[in-house]
């Protein structure tokens, strides 16, 4: 157990919240508490943080964090820092000091909660690289953009048209996206789409459309999560499928 000290030469460090906790000065009925924490976080008053704040708080939680374990942590951290207020006006010195390890307990909580979640995260995120094929006829628009989500984490097959794509589908090892081109020869997208939709296995494969032509004019009315029109631009489409990778994992 950490055991609060009075000194004012010592702090309490929490690494996961990178908050430091100092006692600057005892005098009388009266304790100087310093903290230090990074510019974008806020520092308030027990007196003037409310509910609705608290609520906030417990809102931008650390992703994969139990938010309810967090808004316990965080009123039990400011109705602990009112007590000591009043206490340390009173002069109940002990209580006080009691109260305030009580603050130290949960702020000590919600940092091992923080790094704990953190790991999870990570974990989660590195476990499993997102699959992508790539379907177009144009090989060095295929070999570009293929080198280029590489390069991003993702694992990328690559087909030429839309019969190679079923193939490799058939066989089982589902990719998280297939990237459509819409004209192609031998089976274009909005057949290659047809065909996906209308079995049942790949029920969990997101289609991504890319097309010079608008869904509208080439009949695509459903069975795909979004259209990019090309020109292509890469970095909205690999935002879109790393946003949706990383909802996907974080409910795994």
């Amino acid at each position: 157990m950490l055991v609060l000290s009075r000194r004012t030469d010592q702090q309490i460090v929490f690494p996961n919240l990178d908050i430091k906790l100092s006692i600057l000065q005892v005098r009388g009925k009266v304790v100087k508490l310093g903290i230090d924490a990074p510019r974008d976080v806020s520092i308030l008053r027990p007196e003037t943080i409310s509910v609705e704040e608290l609520e906030k708080l417990g809102k931008t939680a650390e992703p994969g964090l139990d938010r309810h374990q967090l808004r316990n942590h965080l009123n039990a951290v400011n109705l602990g820092l009112k007590l000591f207020e009043k206490q340390t006006a009173h002069g109940m010195a002990q209580a006080a000091q009691d109260t305030m390890q009580r603050v130290v307990s949960e702020l000590q909580k919600m940092d091992e909660a923080i790094g704990k979640a953190r790991t999870q995260v990570k974990t989660v995120a590195s476990s499993a690289a997102p699959k992508l094929l790539v379907v177009d006829d144009d090989e060095n628009e295929r070999t570009l953009l293929s080198g280029l989500l590489r390069m991003q984490g993702f694992e990328v097959l690559t087909a030429s048209d839309g019969l190679e794509a079923m193939d490799l589908l058939s066989q089982g090892d589902l990719p998280d996206y297939v990237l459509l081109d819409m004209k192609m020869p031998n089976a274009d997208g909005p057949s290659t789409i047809q065909k996906i939709r209308s079995d049942s296995r790949f029920d969990d494969v997101k289609v991504f459309a890319v097309s010079g032509t608008s869904p509208e004019v080439l009949g695509v009315q459903e069975g795909i999560e979004a259209w990019f029109p090309k020109p292509l631009d890469p970095e909205r489409l690999i935002q879109a499928m790393s946003s949706q990778h990383t909802c996907k994992t974080m409910h795994v």
